[in-house]
């Protein structure tokens, strides 16, 4: 290690290793949500299956 540069490697590895690990928790977040969405959706259209109230 340099005392005038420091410790470079390290820290650009460390820096690299931190970048994909948001990217990979963003995917993830990301194709969560997608997948929730659709459920979403199908749960509103049930509701709307008897708007109506169904006498006796």
């Amino acid at each position: 290690m340099s005392l005038i540069n420091g410790d470079k490697s390290r820290a650009n590895r460390t820096r690299k290793q931190n970048i994909q690990r948001r990217l990979r928790t963003q995917a993830l977040l990301q194709a969560q949500a997608a997948k929730t969405k659709p459920a979403g959706v199908r749960k509103q259209a049930k509701s709307a299956v008897h708007p109506e109230p169904v006498a006796s």
